[in-house]
């Protein structure tokens, strides 16, 4: 049951865009837990990953898009200012990475936005609690 903090709180997913009312935090924990099943997969003959992510929504606030994989990266869209930023791990590396990443259309992305997953939920808590950005991880609203 949730106290108030989960009122707004839904999670949307895959391409006939599935949204589903997260009502406490051991509930979004676990169904993130049984996506990241569901839409990580090999997207081509190579075996190449493709990670899938979940966005977690609050209407008239915004949104995180969060990748389902220990290599977490993170997309902030704050709708009452109209600004995006994504998680910002280790902004020295500049390479790309081996797997895809499905924000909407698969994709490589820089290393660099890469954070641990468990951090990666964590602000998302965050988020939720606060309805601000989170200060538990970096974050840049420059994208490459």
């Amino acid at each position: 049951m949730s106290n108030g903090i989960l009122d707004n709180v839904k999670i949307e997913y895959g391409y006939k865009n599935i949204e589903e009312k997260i009502t406490s935090f051991e509930q979004l924990e676990t169904r993130l837990y049984e996506l990241r099943k569901i839409l990580t997969f090999e997207k081509n003959s190579e075996g190449q990953k493709c990670i899938g992510t979940v966005d977690v929504v609050m209407e008239n606030i915004g949104r995180i898009s969060i990748s389902l994989d220990e290599k977490c990266i993170l997309q902030f869209y704050d709708e009452v200012d109209d600004i995006y930023f994504n998680s910002l791990g280790n902004n020295l590396l500049d390479k790309v990475t081996e797997e895809l990443y499905d924000f909407g259309q698969p994709a490589e992305s820089n290393c660099r936005y890469i954070v641990a997953y468990k951090d990666g939920l964590n602000a998302v808590k965050d988020w939720i609690i606060t309805k601000k950005i989170s200060k538990q991880i970096k974050w840049t609203n420059e994208y490459t």
